[in-house]
């Protein structure tokens, strides 16, 4: 397996970064090119952001690879490793990876994608699944664009699949770049309605947004689950708000998250003990799967047109 290091930081929160109080750490993940020769700049590349389970063989690396066959250069990013982190447990990994420590992997990962011969730095997208895809949304704001790429790079795209829907932003300005959300209508650790407001957020900040409701799809529809998997712990009654000030707010108790005690005090009173359940559906893999093949062949415009919906769907 193709594994890479990056340079990254671990800041814990927002302000941490803003204020370069974030240490330096050496990222991890594992790098997929396509076979065929290509020319200088030539290649549209993804970054691939976790979940809480980590880097799965199934997920994460199934896209990798099969993105990297239809021409993709491909990174998927283990930040949990990267931090000592990828035997922990769901809620401690939570606890002591952020969201921000993603965001500094995820823009990393575009700045070593966009350093590559092969690939075109202004069609770098990034997808995300659950934690991931939460994050994959935050990069599309501007507020979180400047803090970690203060150079101007920009993701082309951004794909969430079942991403929590725990923060929003009181200024929804966006890059511009278009958003795609994959969501199932059984998940219960996904705020259903609260996805809904991200996506108007978002749109209202400048993105074209297009949201993919799956009314019988349990969250990881697309894991290796044939039989229910129960999760204890869910985050779908987390509130958080982003001002201005890069400063996270939890809506219902008003607790500003400033370090590692409010965070914890703040999950804590909001995580939901009834926890949620994965299930593979191959309908809903199928759906998404062709879905994702035309948003990133218009976002990234891949040469030749890509079949990922046809070429995942064969190989499973």
């Amino acid at each position: 397996m193709p594994q890479i290091a990056f340079a990254t930081t671990s800041p814990f929160t927002l302000q941490d970064e803003e204020r370069g109080r974030a240490r330096p750490t050496t990222g991890r993940g594992h790098l997929f090119t396509p076979v065929a020769a290509t020319l200088p700049k030539s290649r549209p590349a993804l970054v691939i952001l976790p979940g809480l389970g980590g880097i799965i063989p199934e997920r994460e690396l199934r896209y990798a690879r099969m993105l990297a066959e239809e021409g993709y250069v491909t990174l998927a990013v283990d930040t949990f490793a990267a931090r000592g982190r990828d035997y922990a447990i769901h809620p401690r990994r939570a606890l002591a990876v952020t969201e921000t420590m993603m965001l500094s992997d995820a823009f990393s990962a575009l700045r070593f994608l966009a350093d590559m011969p092969m690939v075109d730095p202004t069609r770098v997208g990034v997808m995300g699944f659950s934690y991931g895809g939460m994050v994959s949304v935050l990069a599309a704001y501007e507020q979180m664009a400047r803090l970690f790429a203060p150079d101007g790079l920009r993701f082309a795209a951004h794909a969430s699949y079942y991403g929590a829907s725990v923060p929003r932003f009181e200024n929804p300005r966006t890059t511009g770049a278009p958003v795609e959300i994959f969501v199932g209508g059984l998940d219960r650790n996904v705020c259903i309605a609260r996805s809904r407001e991200i996506a108007q957020d978002l749109r209202r900040g400048g993105s074209k947004v297009g949201f993919n409701l799956y009314e019988s799809a349990y969250h990881q529809w697309d894991s290796d689950n044939l039989e229910p998997k129960f999760v204890r712990f869910s985050l779908i009654g987390c509130r958080f708000r982003l001002d201005v000030a890069n400063r996270l707010v939890d809506e219902r108790t008003g607790i500003v998250i400033r370090g590692r005690t409010s965070r914890t005090l703040a999950l804590a009173l909001n995580a939901s003990p009834s926890g949620y359940h994965m299930l593979r559906c191959e309908e809903t893999c199928k759906r998404s799967d062709e879905r994702l093949a035309g948003f990133l062949d218009r976002a990234l415009a891949a040469t030749p047109p890509i079949a990922l919906g046809r070429r995942v769907g064969a190989a499973l």
